[in-house]
């Protein structure tokens, strides 16, 4: 039996929820090895800095990311390209509607259901 070229599947969730304006929220999908494993990466800042610019993979764009939140930060910037209001290429932005209908929640559970164990980053705009 011959050998599967087609790289394995590694699908993730990336959801950033507006507690103002739950309209805001945003989620998207992807399934890009290289940016799950950068975006849980921890980040080593420098002594006595508290932000690092990171290149974001696959593109020319830096993520400027914070020791509070390196991890929700590098998410805003995936959601979010600098300089754009588009995802990254890679992802596929979700519209699951406003975050406090019911409809979303129904959507958004059937879709964390359907990736890994441990795939889902949610954060906070």
């Amino acid at each position: 039996m011959a050998r599967s070229i087609v790289p394995p599947h590694h699908p993730f969730v990336i959801a950033l929820f507006d507690e103002i304006d739950p309209a805001g929220s945003t989620v998207v999908y992807g399934d890009d090895p290289e940016l799950w494993a950068w975006l849980t990466r921890p980040v080593a800042f420098a002594a006595g800095r508290e932000f690092a610019e990171l290149t974001i993979p696959g593109t020319r764009s830096r993520a400027h990311v914070t020791i509070w939140a390196p991890e929700n930060d590098k998410a805003q910037h995936l959601t979010r390209m600098p300089s754009t209001n588009q995802p990254h290429p890679s992802l596929i932005e979700l519209d699951l509607g406003p975050a406090q209908s019911l409809a979303f929640r129904a959507s958004y559970a059937r879709l964390v259901r359907a990736v890994p164990k441990g795939r889902v980053f949610e954060g906070a705009w």
